[in-house]
């Protein structure tokens, strides 16, 4: 559900940034090693893009959970259906104040999520830009 949401422009140019900003002295390195590229990927690449990759994840996931148009296609079910959703059909047919609970419950779990992984977001986009811890 939220995996085509990771493949935007915003995300592909973070991990550019990301790339190109990491030490090409390690790759270097592993060459003269003789490490194959696979195992470079495995063992080096991977384990320094770790927190880029979690921000692309937390970014995609977040944007699909505020998302409308692909969950109201793609799942029809409407007990899998995210609270997107679920929240014009609220607003419709239910009082006010439980249509603003909706709404501040629906905010509640991005907010969240940001606060718990802060760090890492904050580290991966930082190490993106240029900018030192």
């Amino acid at each position: 559900m939220w995996l085509p949401a990771a493949a935007n422009a915003f995300s592909i140019l973070i991990m550019v940034g990301f790339f190109r900003a990491m030490p090409r002295e390690l790759i270097e390195a592993a060459r003269i090693d003789g490490v194959g590229n696979l195992r470079m990927l495995w063992y080096i690449v991977l384990p320094l893009s770790r927190p880029i990759l979690g921000v692309v994840a937390l970014l995609s996931i977040i944007a699909a959970w505020k998302d409308y148009l692909w969950p109201s296609l793609v799942l029809a079910n409407s007990e899998v259906q995210p609270i997107s959703v679920a929240l014009p059909l609220v607003g419709k047919t239910t009082d006010l104040s439980i249509f603003l609970a909706a709404l501040f419950i629906a905010t509640i779990i991005p907010v969240l999520l940001f606060v718990v992984f802060q760090k890492q977001i904050l580290s991966g986009v930082g190490a993106t830009s240029g900018l030192k811890d």
